[in-house]
């Protein structure tokens, strides 16, 4: 009994799961649906330009929330323009033995966004698509989804750059390391997404970012701390090797997954908007004593 409770208490407190979620009301939030599932919404945001920025919230493909608190607050700490331009955080179907939902949503999602960008006048040509963990992972796909196999919604206009925050890259590698590194099974949270029984060497060859780069024009900034134990600074590596000068890597040594310092997340909020400006064609703010 006690080895099953603390199984649940790893499950609750490392996976990510949200504990408080943001009222619309507070925020007078604009909810877009794009599927039946009442996962299947967007949350928009209007800024001051004419940009738009998509935001992908993490949780291992098994939890999260685009209005959990815990990720409002971890897009505003590090994307610090954030009001210079029109948000849009997707929400996903998640939980276990749910795989390639999420990455069929984001997709969809993206089509959708690129939609009602037209419908209010912003630009679909500065579209920049970003994500933390397994929204890293996304935004990822996001980018990528020319060359994905379900052509469901694919679009015509691809996002103009991804960042990508420790997101999964490999999918096999990454369960990998989790079965090395973890003491409790149910930790393997890419075993719980596409199951344990699953034929992983298909699976990572059609849901790994990694795989699917082939003829892809995309600008890509990651960001990843070497001592990461949730996805292996390896992933970074590994898309770094592949994209080369199409590839931005900054790595924050000793850093965790979330945990960093204030100074570190000072080089981190600067380095984002500085992508986003340069992507975006727009002058760089001086940094703020």
């Amino acid at each position: 009994m006690k080895t099953d409770k603390l199984i649940n208490l790893i499950k609750i407190t490392l996976l990510l799961i949200p504990l408080l979620v943001i009222s619309s009301e507070v925020l007078d939030i604009n909810e877009i649906s794009y599927g039946n599932d009442e996962k299947q919404r967007i949350d928009f945001y209007k800024g001051s330009s004419d940009k738009v920025l998509v935001w992908i919230h993490g949780g291992g493909w098994l939890y999260g929330d685009k209005r959990a608190e815990r990720w409002i607050k971890r897009f505003q700490n590090h994307f610090i323009d954030h009001q210079d331009f029109n948000v849009y955080m997707i929400g996903y179907r998640i939980g276990k033995l749910t795989a390639p939902n999420a990455v069929d949503d984001v997709i969809c999602a993206y089509k959708k966004i690129i939609h009602d960008a037209s419908l209010r006048n912003l630009s679909t040509e500065d579209i920049i698509v970003a994500g933390a963990s397994a929204g890293g992972h996304l935004a990822l796909m996001v980018g990528l989804s020319a060359n994905y196999n379900n052509k469901e919604c694919e679009g015509e206009i691809p996002p103009k750059a991804i960042i990508n925050i420790f997101g999964i890259t490999e999918i096999k590698q990454t369960s990998e390391f989790l079965d090395k590194t973890k003491f409790f099974n149910a930790s393997n949270y890419v075993k719980g997404w596409i199951g344990s029984d699953a034929n992983i060497d298909q699976i990572t060859k059609t849901l790994s970012p990694i795989n699917i780069l082939d003829g892809i024009n995309l600008n890509v900034l990651t960001i990843h701390g070497t001592s990461d134990r949730w996805v292996p600074y390896e992933q970074a590596v590994l898309l770094d090797e592949k994209l080369k000068d199409q590839h931005q890597l900054l790595t924050i040594d000793g850093g965790g997954h979330y945990y960093f310092s204030e100074e570190e997340d000072e080089i981190i909020r600067q380095t984002i908007s500085s992508f986003l400006r340069s992507n975006f064609n727009m002058s760089t703010k001086e940094p703020q004593d």
